[in-house]
């Protein structure tokens, strides 16, 4: 009996080793298991990590859900007034159980883990690297490219060269072809989805920015359009046609002085700019400066001189100047064969009615 109970005391023993080991030795063993490629091992290490961390991530995951879910004024009130911490080492088992399972071929399990650490801490470089890696090897070529280039400007070198080696930045030229298709069938919320896929996968394409830009506009989004055209403009400086949308989006948004200041680089770039003239011309008649207007107007007209538009538009902001020539302008515009000239060009020098 003695003896039975030594030998029972001899086993409970020597299987403590096995269980008293803390979470950093667990994770430190599992580590070297990885790199060793002993991947089964790694991820059973892994695994006991994840367990022992289970109701300490779960509870972390219902914080950061609530957190999200405050608006600006209950943040504030919270017990967290200076913002949501990420806990980055909650998510580090999960993202090397994740590369563990991708060197075992289990990509959907790796998958899954490598998914668990970003939702634990979203700015985690590594394993949004990891997970692209992942999703490019299942063919998953755009969402991959995405996370190695959101990985890249996280500062992953990793990410850099394999964005790079994947051609990642020419797929951005596929997602514009798509979104000038919706363009054109006047699906613009689509070509705004497209592009912003072309400009994710290629955050220095000015195009896919400008384009989006243009959308913008149509779907009378005017601040962030006037946003695509000022990034476009960091990417291409003095560049004559986004000054000139830019000023259009202004123009759209009833800010006219910065649309004459867009339309007025565009002048000085190109003297010979017609439509910069016509629209910094909207732009002075928007600020009720109607003989700068006027001044656009006739510059319009020295470039295209059988123009009825410019003529008309001449005439309006003469007419608006109190400015007899309108009756003039509206005539010339008439002839020309431009319509909405035409009932002002025969109303024009009609002597009023001698009154009784």
């Amino acid at each position: 009996m003695k003896l039975k109970s030594i030998f029972s005391g001899f086993l409970f023993f020597s299987v403590i080793p096995a269980f008293a080991q803390d979470l950093p030795t667990i994770i430190k063993n599992g580590e070297a298991k990885l790199a060793a490629s002993n991947f089964q091992g790694a991820a059973d290490d892994f695994s006991t990590a994840i367990r022992l961390n289970d109701a300490v991530t779960a509870t972390y995951l219902d914080k950061m859900s609530k957190y999200g879910s405050l608006n600006e004024f209950q943040r504030t009130s919270s017990d967290m007034p200076d913002g949501f911490i990420y806990n980055h080492d909650l998510a580090i088992p999960y993202y090397d159980r994740g590369k563990a399972l991708e060197g075992l071929g289990k990509q959907e399990e790796a998958l899954a883990d490598l998914e668990k650490a970003v939702t634990i801490d979203p700015k985690f470089a590594d394993a949004i690297c990891e997970r692209g890696i992942v999703l490019l090897a299942k063919g998953v070529k755009e969402k991959g490219c995405m996370d190695l280039r959101k990985a890249k400007s996280l500062g992953n070198p990793k990410a850099k060269e394999l964005f790079e080696q994947n051609a990642c930045s020419g797929m951005s030229t596929g997602f514009v072809v798509s979104g000038d298709r919706k363009f054109d069938s006047k699906d613009y919320a689509g070509a705004v989805a497209d592009y912003t896929a072309a400009i994710q996968l290629n955050t220095d394409s000015a195009t896919a920015y400008i384009k989006r830009g243009q959308c913008n506009v149509l779907l009378k989004k005017y601040d962030k359009a006037i946003s695509d055209y000022n990034k476009a403009i960091k990417l291409k400086p003095d560049t004559i046609q986004i000054f000139y949308l830019r000023g259009l989006a202004y123009n759209a948004a009833s800010n006219f002085k910065l649309a004459f200041e867009d339309f007025s680089k565009v002048v000085r770039l190109d003297p010979n700019n017609y439509d910069a003239y016509i629209q910094r011309g909207a732009a002075c008649e928007g600020m009720e400066n109607f003989r700068s207007a006027c001044y656009d107007y006739s510059e319009a007209i020295r470039l295209k001189p059988n123009d009825g538009f410019a003529y008309y538009k001449r005439g309006m902001a003469n007419q608006d100047a109190k400015d007899n020539s309108a009756c003039k302008d509206f005539k010339m515009a008439a002839a020309f064969g431009y319509e909405d000239a035409k009932s002002l060009a025969d109303g024009c020098g009609t002597p009023a009615p001698p009154k009784k």
